[in-house]
């Protein structure tokens, strides 16, 4: 049996997500594929609940470890700058650019995969990873572990997918699904969107798309210089939205890509990144990564629900 104190965050981050994770992933199967069993509307939140308590008994009395959703950024750089970009790419591209191996994936997935019993949402993001050779032979890679519910990748929309990334796609379409972002709404993008010839190369080869949701954009104060109080920084965590994201890059896992880009650029001390490469024990790691109340980037990060349109681009520096 595992033990532990449940603090709220991981009762937000780990338990309730999971149980979100698991209804969304069900409900995409049966609209995709007929599997599985019709969710009714009017009882989502008695099966969330239920599937809370399973998720309890899962990690606490039988040592199951699922974790419901992680990101890999394979590559900093991007076909677009945008001004607001929340994982700060334009910053971190300038300055600390990556791109990530096929061997660097591997190695972080393989030893996830080991130390966890399911991954159920496994996502593929930048930059711009259509710009990443590496992509198709990673979505092929992490589409083979059984223990991987849902791989979701995720584009702006501004690159037509490769013949051999469709191959893929089509090859392991009960698994991957496309997702498009919807920028259409900025008329400065609309010249270098292929939104629609993407959709009609998926649909050709069979491959899941997954409808835009109605995300807004909002202003990117990105960190303070001073530490938020402690109990502010608590309220914090548990009003953020993004610290369900988990972002890789490096051989390391943040709570989010923004934390992720403030480790990268040395902006203050993180010492509460789990190192998927030389981990001593990686679930325990992970149990305590979900465990803590808040990451030590969460202590600088400034959260802001100032809405502005969506990809407005900056001018690149030379």
């Amino acid at each position: 049996m595992i033990t532990a104190n449940m603090t709220r965050s991981f009762y937000k981050r780990y338990i309730e997500e999971n149980a979100v994770s698991r209804m969304r992933i069900e409900m995409l199967r049966f609209l995709w594929f007929k599997e599985g069993h019709f969710i009714n509307p009017m009882k989502k939140k008695e099966i969330f609940d239920n599937y809370v308590e399973e998720e309890k008994k899962n990690f606490f009395n039988k040592n199951i470890i699922n974790l419901p959703q992680i990101e890999f950024c394979i590559t900093t750089k991007c076909t677009l700058h945008c001004k607001e970009c929340c994982a700060l790419i334009p910053q971190l591209d300038s300055t600390k650019r990556s791109d990530m191996s096929f061997e660097e994936f591997k190695q972080s997935i393989d030893n996830i995969t080991s130390a966890v019993n399911l991954i159920r949402h496994l996502v593929f993001l930048g930059g711009e990873p259509l710009i990443s050779p590496e992509l198709p032979a990673m979505l092929d890679y992490a589409a083979q572990k059984e223990n991987i519910s849902l791989i979701q990748l995720i584009t702006n929309g501004t690159m037509l997918p490769s013949e051999k990334l469709l191959k893929v796609l089509n090859k392991h379409n009960k698994k991957i699904c496309v997702y498009i972002s919807n920028y259409a709404d900025n008329p400065e993008l609309v010249p270098i969107l292929k939104q629609e010839k993407i959709r009609e190369l998926l649909n050709e080869n069979n491959v899941r798309i997954q409808k835009p949701e109605d995300w807004s954009w909002v202003k990117e104060y990105g960190f303070s210089k001073n530490k938020f109080p402690q109990e502010i920084t608590k309220e914090k965590v548990l009003e953020c939205y993004r610290t369900k994201c988990n972002s890789i890059l490096n051989g390391k896992m943040d709570i989010c890509s923004k934390a992720t880009a403030a480790r990268e650029l040395n902006l203050f001390k993180i010492d509460d990144s789990v190192d998927l490469i030389n981990s001593k024990n990686l679930k325990q790691d992970l149990i305590n990564f979900y465990n803590k109340e808040y990451m030590d980037a969460c202590e600088y990060c400034i959260l802001s629900n100032e809405k502005v349109p969506p990809a407005i681009q900056a001018e690149k520096e030379n």
